[in-house]
């Protein structure tokens, strides 16, 4: 985490630096600012930005006792990783066994399989590559379900630790090391701002440009070095914007970007204000008990309050009782944990117990490798025949059958094989079938939705005789501009993307363009969705007689992460029935999309909206994911095979009137 990890008083590091209260007093506010995003993140949008405090108050913190220690011609590198170990590494350790234990025991076990080949990354400190990989962005729908996704960045200031206390060395002599550490400094914003509007995943996850974070905190402790700063004012307008980024900032804000110097700069003025123990203005606030006593808690309660939060929404979804209240029970669960970790782990492991720790750590290592090689049978009960996916085949960039498969939700479906599709596959103009002859007259496009209707769709068009074209790629809407993501990562992939789909449109003059997307991830804000596809409409008008919207068929309550029929035979096996299982919070937004789509259409008469999500509701409301032994989901929101044979005679309807013969 950041300056949490340095927790404690500053004389514990070396008898030389005295103990500033306030400075726990702002590890509190940064700390608060976390848990209250992560438990109600609507009521406090960018409490996230606490942990560009302490990036700060950490690169201050390490300077400021690495310097002393030179001077006196105390520094020992050995000493100071040994320290780091003993004070980070017992909590955590512990923290990812009892992540663990509670997947096992209480949640289904191949959740626990995902989790502890993320808990190799993270005892390792390489968990940020790993969440990038597999996670996405910090916002993407994938990431609220990783319970130690919290560990990205535990693992940056672990990299900076590993490399900073060289660069303090080799760029020791007076005179030198202000430039240098100005110079990475500047250097890492750059490429931070740039990254923020190209590369934000990577950009958010990865040293390189989050090293000027803690390295603002560096440059204020060699400067302080050598000069006295204190200002009350400074300090509190530090607070200041430290509170307003928590309330203001928010994931639109491509962050880290500039806007990240609004928590960076905050906790900079307010270590100008505090650091000498000033006990005037914000020095008096924050050395308050109560603040001094949560700083000092920090490490352990950001270590603990997010795998409980997200241990208990999926125990929620499991049972069907509400995400909201589970959500506050694991939050205060996991600042209960945190405080019995932290008297009786992280203090007794400070000083002493190395050969505790050593053996500790290999348990870690043993059991998440253990069971990360775990393969627990999703239907033991053999209640079902195998869900197919094979949709993966029709999309326009690579894709990689052993990932998907290595997916503890996909880990029991069967997956089309992997195709090997050309560089830039939409400059030829996507996957191309051609069943009729002559230039495609139905073209599909949209996102893994698409993908999902696209094998029957597919068929369909081959019975017909009829030529189509694919452009569909998991993870990216439907909507002009593509946005950067992760599968198109660049802007100009995503820029050559659109214009591609836009040429061939204007070549080909297709009978029908077929939308298929998550409409319920478009509603960011207030008729949004009805305004982006407004935007389609008109465009598509251009150059097709037919725009056929396909209706999102409605998500399950169950967690985008679990394993959906070994959810349904584990609760088979516990209550001897089949779960009645309920549409997840979006459904709103799902209905608000179909009213949208009509209300377009009255507009525009080539607009029409198909309704496959009709089929899949049961008549009590909840969500038919079931026929005999078919299984017609393959996880929260995705059809099978068999789910999109359901909506066969819908589609060939559509498609027939659409494409006269």
């Amino acid at each position: 985490m950041t300056a949490a990890a340095v927790a404690g008083p500053i004389k514990s590091e070396s008898s030389r630096l005295s103990y500033v209260p306030a400075l726990d007093g702002l590890r509190a506010v940064a700390i608060l600012g976390v848990l209250v995003f992560h438990a109600l993140p609507r009521k406090l949008t960018g409490g996230f930005t606490g942990v560009d405090v302490f990036f700060v108050l950490s690169g201050f913190l390490i300077t400021t006792v690495i310097l002393r220690d030179l001077r006196g011609g105390k520094f020992s590198m050995r000493e100071f990783y040994l320290r780091r170990i003993q004070r980070l590494v017992p909590n955590a350790v512990l923290m990812v066994l009892g992540t663990l234990a509670l997947y096992v025991f209480v949640l289904l076990p191949s959740q626990a399989v995902e989790v502890a080949r993320h808990g190799v990354w993270t005892i390792f400190n390489l968990s940020n590559v790993y969440i990038y990989r597999k996670a996405g962005g910090y916002w993407g729908p994938l990431a609220a379900y990783f319970p130690l996704l919290h560990t990205w960045s535990l693992a940056v200031e672990e990299q900076f630790y590993l490399v900073f206390p060289a660069i303090l060395l080799f760029f020791s002599r007076p005179g030198y090391l202000l430039k240098a550490v100005l110079a990475l400094l500047a250097g890492s914003l750059a490429l931070c701002v740039f990254g923020s509007y190209t590369h934000q995943g990577i950009t958010f996850y990865m040293l390189p440009t989050r090293a000027w974070e803690p390295l603002v905190g560096a440059v204020f402790a060699i400067y302080l070095d050598r000069r006295r700063v204190v200002s009350s004012f400074l300090g509190w307008a530090g607070l200041a914007a430290i509170v307003v980024g928590f309330f203001l900032i928010d994931k639109n804000a491509a962050f880290p970007g500039v806007i990240a110097l609004v928590p960076t700069g905050g906790a900079l003025a307010v270590l100008m204000s505090v650091s000498e123990g000033s006990l005037s203005g914000p020095g008096w606030l924050l050395s308050r008990p109560i603040l001094v006593m949560i700083g000092k808690l920090s490490y352990s309660i950001y270590l603990w309050h997010w795998p409980l939060i997200v241990i208990a929404r999926e125990y929620a979804d499991l049972v069907d009782q509400s995400r909201e209240s589970w959500t506050l029970v694991g939050a205060a669960a996991g600042v209960v944990l945190s405080v019995i970790a932290y008297f009786a782990i992280e203090q007794p492991l400070r000083r002493h117990g190395l050969r505790i720790l050593a053996c500790g750590f290999l348990v870690c290592v043993v059991v998440c490798f253990v069971l990360a090689s775990w393969h627990p049978v999703a239907d033991p009960l053999r209640m079902f025949d195998r869900p197919t996916f094979l949709g993966e085949a029709y999309s326009v960039t690579p894709w990689h059958a052993i990932e998907l498969s290595d997916w503890t939700k996909f880990s029991d479906v069967l997956l089309s094989a992997e195709p090997k599709i050309p560089p830039k596959l939409w400059t030829k103009g996507g996957v191309i079938h051609d069943w009729g002859g002559g230039k495609p007259r139905v073209v599909v496009m949209g996102s893994s939705h698409a993908l999902m209707y696209s094998p029957l769709i597919d068929d369909i068009c081959k019975r017909l005789g009829v030529s189509v074209a694919f452009f569909a790629a998991s993870a990216t809407p439907v909507f002009f501009p593509t946005p950067v993501g992760p599968k198109f990562r660049t802007v100009a992939e995503a820029q050559s993307f659109d214009a591609a789909r836009r040429k061939w449109l204007r070549e080909w003059r297709p009978d029908a363009v077929l939308l298929i997307d998550r409409w319920d991830r478009h509603f960011e804000r207030p008729g949004q969705f009805e305004s982006e596809l407004r935007g389609m409409a008109r465009e598509l008008s251009l150059y097709t007689k037919h725009v056929i919207v396909f209706a999102q068929v409605p998500a399950l309550r169950v967690g985008e992460q679990e394993n959906l029929r070994e959810y349904v035979t584990w609760y088979f096996r516990k209550n001897g029935v089949l779960p009645r299982i309920t549409e997840d919070l979006g459904e709103g937004l799902r209905k608000s999309s179909i009213a949208a789509i009509d209300s377009v259409a009255r507009d525009f008469p080539r607009v029409q909206v198909l309704r496959v999500d009709e089929p899949f509701y049961n008549p009590d409301g909840s969500v038919r994911y079931s026929a005999g032994r078919k299984f017609l989901y393959v996880d929260d929101d995705h059809l099978s095979d068999a789910g999109t044979e359901l909506v066969r005679e819908m589609c060939t309807r559509a498609i027939t009137m659409g494409v006269p013969r």
